[in-house]
């Protein structure tokens, strides 16, 4: 269960709907499944192509499907930001961002 999930959701303006539909429907299947920590929507805005693409986590399957949300790689932790989920998601999938954060804070 390591299979990503990504959905383009349109441009800038066109994403918000689709957007606002993923955190809708999210917390109930969120609270289905027993709240896990590693359930988590991020959101990347591709600024030269002008497209916003959902990654689904593994533990998100099932919201990915609701979507047609197709298997794709994990994405890099550059540029994306969490859509939804349990913040706890950023030191589980990216480790390396929640570390560099960590650093910058006590700095």
């Amino acid at each position: 269960m390591d299979t990503w999930y990504c959905k383009t959701l349109g441009d800038g303006v066109a994403a918000s709907a689709p957007s606002r539909r993923i955190q809708q429907l999210f917390p109930p299947l969120y609270a289905a499944s027993g709240q896990p920590s590693g359930m988590a929507v991020f959101a990347r805005h591709d600024r030269e192509a002008n497209r916003v693409t959902a990654y689904f986590s593994p533990r998100a399957a099932e919201l990915a499907a609701l979507f047609g949300a197709e298997p794709c790689a994990k994405p890099p932790s550059d540029g994306i930001g969490l859509l939804v989920g349990d913040a706890r998601s950023w030191a589980i999938f990216f480790p390396d961002r929640a570390q560099r954060r960590r650093t910058l804070a006590t700095n």
